[in-house]
């Protein structure tokens, strides 16, 4: 609706470089593609709110936990709710060292927002969940209404 091809690829780069600087292990440059007063909720429902902790958390992460780790990360949609404003989903996992593609088991679904001040685009919120595919057809087949789009 509102957006021009030039916005979805500046979004979309937005995107590659978050993802390119979880990759490199730079705290730093992965929390500046997000709004200075950013909301990050992780899968396991930690909100972060700001750089300053997603760079303390993401650094804690990269020193012990997910060392030398990388994204796999797949933009599913993307929709402009304003000019300068967008909501992405996408589908994403963490893959060790030497892991080119990610397990069906390792996948979670993020949304982002995006939001384009003087000119730049960056992540003003995230929110990873993790994948519950049994939990997805064990809810579908109580009611299909809640069935999700593709099994």
């Amino acid at each position: 609706m509102y957006a021009t091809p030039a916005d979805s690829a500046a979004v979309t780069a937005l995107f590659d470089r978050l993802n390119a600087a979880w990759g490199a292990g730079d705290a730093e440059a992965y929390a500046d593609a997000f709004t200075e007063d950013a909301d990050y909720v992780t899968f396991v429902g930690t909100h972060l709110h700001g750089r300053k902790q997603i760079v303390d958390a993401h650094a804690a992460l990269w020193e012990k936990f997910q060392k030398n780790t990388h994204l796999y990360g797949k933009i599913r949609r993307m929709r402009f709710l304003t000019p300068d404003v967008a909501v992405i989903v996408t589908e994403g996992a963490v893959l060790k060292p030497g892991q080119d593609a990610p397990k069906r088991s390792q996948l979670k679904v993020q949304t982002l927002t995006a939001v384009r001040n003087g000119g730049q685009w960056r992540f003003a919120a995230f929110q990873n969940t993790k994948h519950r595919r049994l939990m997805e057809r064990f809810a579908a087949k109580q009611d299909a209404r809640i069935a999700p789009e593709a099994l």
